[in-house]
């Protein structure tokens, strides 16, 4: 897992059911073991798969990012690659998506996503992490970013984020979500113009999609829920 993970990683560390373990008490672990052992697993899976969306859809912005340029570049044939990988990565998006859809709002200044907004789904593919300025370093917090920065430089992100929520360090993440059958239908229509020779207009489809991102940002302890009526 790597910064690119980083949302998807606070997602985890926010919502996952023991995120952060307590102690269980001796008199009920026994009875509680192969429970927790169970739910660990599924928590687990339920990670993974979490990670696995974010990374599908920060694959198909860059294949639409890389289209939008080679268009640029005059190299049709170059967007045409992008344009398919992109048309091919954003359905298996969604289709492994509905658990992980977050309850993001649109801004005012994207008027074509207000009117669906409450039938959009939105999953995150790209966040920065960043330690409030007012931040004053003591022995205590420098050994809980020293522990974060370990588990970064191991690729355990999530283990990172819940370092630094155990030490009480004000972080916040800001992220870009994409909403998923909005970009679908932009890269599909891109798809479509680009077989009729029509770059221009297949261009400006996936600036749609560029345009219809939602950036937001938040505490770690604040990060968007998961949508009402999803499956998470």
């Amino acid at each position: 897992m790597n910064r690119k993970n980083l949302l998807a990683a606070a997602v985890v560390a926010a919502i996952s059911v023991g995120a952060i373990v307590q102690g269980v008490p001796s008199a009920v672990a026994g009875d509680s073991a192969d429970k927790a052992v169970t739910e660990t697993a599924a928590q687990q899976q339920s990670d993974e798969d979490l990670i696995k969306v974010s990374d599908d859809a920060l694959t198909f912005m860059r294949n639409v990012r890389g289209a939008r340029l080679a268009i640029f570049n005059g190299t049709p044939d170059v967007a045409q690659t992008y344009v398919d990988a992109a048309e091919s990565r954003v359905a298996a998006t969604i289709k492994d998506a509905d658990k992980y859809t977050l309850d993001i709002k649109p801004s005012d200044k994207q008027p074509d996503q207000q009117s669906n907004k409450d039938a959009e789904e939105y999953v995150p593919f790209n966040a920065n992490l960043a330690v409030a300025e007012t931040l004053e370093p003591s022995a205590e917090t420098v050994k809980h970013i020293t522990r974060a920065n370990e588990h970064l430089r191991k690729g355990e992100t999530k283990k990172a984020v819940e370092a630094l929520k155990v030490g009480n360090i004000d972080v916040t993440v800001a992220s870009e979500f994409v909403p998923l059958k909005l970009a679908k239908a932009h890269i599909d229509d891109a798809a479509k113009l680009m077989n009729e020779g029509k770059y221009y207009e297949a261009n400006l489809a996936l600036k749609a999609v560029e345009d219809a991102v939602v950036i937001q940002t938040f505490g770690v302890d604040a990060v968007p829920k998961p949508k009402a009526g999803s499956n998470s």
